[in-house]
């Protein structure tokens, strides 16, 4: 099968498409013939050598991605060869008392796909029937290798780690990325009024057009803060979704009210921050980490991805050969939503 796999950490120039052979399912597993990977900034953080627990070159990146079923392992039900599926990256061990509950993203055993092992730019993957989730009719395989990520990551956060209520207003902070224009149409699903931050003119009539219900260009307005605070009448929002990180996470948490809550998962300026702690504890912040999200949850959003409440946002499409094309793609000050590699 042709693959692009990086065969050393470091710069674009690493990668290469080549014949590698193809995967065979195990017992328990499917065999996908994949048609589209999405694209995530965990690809280049392992590209890098950011990533200490990726295994040593060769190594396929991907951690998103979608196609048909080609083969059914040993022991597989509810699958059948030409299925349409999207992967769920989370493996897990299944055994454990937290996978048991349906806590998936509490697993000790956690792995994600193309970060712990092979991923999804190549034309095939194995995996446990588990981590591949019937696709919605009507969502091509652009679409779908772009929206399952995107959705897990914004409905753990905002749904399930931020407790999102309806009527509450929801600040999005960054939303021309995958997971942050996911998180738009999240909030507004979920019933929220929604207070977006953006960088250009384009993206904000495109975060209008997702659901916002006002955006605030952080170019033009550097502290978004004090604009965040004169639309909530001086009081700040609910709930910050936050996937930023060093650049932003301060001006996050004084953009929340008192007792409100910032949801955050992602540094991409930077895992390390400094904060004012007092603007943490003497407006009675709480503070919320996430990471990936639990299998159960993709039952609850899939129905609105089904309806078109939530529609994913592509960018970009590159063919598997300009996997490094399509990296840079991912920090081009124009790009709006998913990048995805066309495969096949």
């Amino acid at each position: 099968m042709r693959a692009a796999r990086i065969t050393a950490f470091g710069g674009p120039e690493v990668f290469e498409v080549t014949d590698v052979p193809a995967p065979e399912p195990a017992a328990g597993e499917v065999l996908v013939r994949l048609h589209a990977a999405g694209l995530n900034r965990a690809d280049i953080i392992v590209r890098e050598g950011r990533f200490p627990e990726a295994p040593k070159p060769p190594m396929i990146l991907g951690v998103e991605g979608a196609g048909e079923i080609a083969v059914v392992g040993d022991g597989v039900t509810g699958f059948a060869p030409g299925d349409r599926v999207a992967i769920n990256p989370m493996k897990v061990c299944d055994k454990c008392e937290k996978c048991r509950s349906g806590r998936d993203s509490e697993c000790p055993r956690l792995q994600i796909v193309g970060e712990h092992f092979d991923g999804a730019y190549a034309e095939y993957i194995a995996l446990p029937a588990r981590n591949v989730v019937p696709a919605p009719a009507g969502l091509g395989y652009d679409q779908l290798a772009a929206g399952i990520v995107a959705y897990m990551t914004a409905w753990h956060m905002l749904k399930t780690r931020g407790q999102l209520q309806p009527g509450e207003t929801v600040l999005v902070v960054g939303a021309g990325s995958g997971v942050a224009s996911a998180a738009v149409q999240v909030a507004k699903a979920l019933g929220a009024t929604v207070i977006a931050t953006t960088s250009t003119e384009r993206k904000e009539e495109q975060v209008r057009a997702l659901g916002a219900d006002e955006v605030v260009n952080y170019h033009a307005e550097s502290n978004f803060h004090e604009s965040v605070r004169k639309l909530t009448g001086g009081l700040g929002v609910d709930v910050v979704h936050e996937t930023v990180g060093r650049a932003t996470v301060q001006k996050s948490v004084l953009s929340a009210r008192h007792g409100g809550r910032l949801v955050g998962m992602g540094s991409h300026t930077g895992k390390t921050a400094e904060l004012d702690l007092w603007s943490l504890y003497r407006r009675e912040i709480t503070f919320i980490g996430c990471h990936t999200s639990n299998r159960a949850e993709i039952a609850e959003f899939l129905p609105l991805l089904a309806d078109g409440s939530l529609s994913p946002v592509v960018d970009s499409v590159f063919p598997l050969g300009a996997a490094p094309e399509a990296q840079a793609r991912l920090d081009a000050p124009d790009r709006f939503g998913k990048v995805v590699l066309s495969i096949g």
